[in-house]
Formats: C-alpha cells, sequence, structure tokens
C-alpha cells in the first residue's frame, strides 16, 4: 500500500478562486503517492482539462496520466488570451 506525499499546488488568475481568498491561490496537499495530475485536477475541482496550462516543477506538462512526486510543485494557468 502507498504512502502519502506532500505537494504545493498554485493557482493563477481566475482559479485562484478556488481556493480560499487567504490562500492567495496557494495551497499544499497530502494526496496517495500514486497520484497523477488527472486525479489532483479531480480533487481540485471544476478545471476545463481541454484548455488548462499545467506546469510540473517549472515544465509544462501535457500527460494528465503522469504521476505526481513528492515535493512536486503543480501550477494551473488558464488559457492566454490577447489582442
Amino acid at each position: 500500500m502507498a504512502g502519502k506525499i506532500k505537494i504545493e499546488v498554485r493557482l493563477f488568475a481566475n482559479l485562484r478562486e478556488m481556493f480560499p481568498q487567504e490562500s492567495r491561490g496557494v495551497k499544499e496537499f497530502q494526496i496517495p503517492a500514486d497520484f497523477s495530475i488527472d486525479q489532483l485536477v479531480d480533487l481540485i475541482g471544476d478545471i476545463d482539462r481541454s484548455t488548462v496550462i499545467i506546469m510540473q516543477n517549472g515544465r509544462r506538462e501535457k500527460d494528465f496520466g503522469k504521476k505526481i512526486k513528492d515535493g512536486d510543485r503543480i501550477a494551473f494557468f488558464p488559457p492566454v488570451g490577447g489582442g
């Protein structure tokens, strides 16, 4: 049976509203050691998988099946628009 790991999740722009205001978009989670990014998205809430930009330890990650490791920093960004 796998243990628990600790990670840091950062939400940016309008996604920050998913965490309490005082957290300023940053929250630590303890999750099962075999958790994937996809499972983390489900845990956090209503994030659109088709448009969200995910960074794992500062690197863009497109594989939602990728496993998360102890101490990882996962950041979620909404799509960037301009004009």
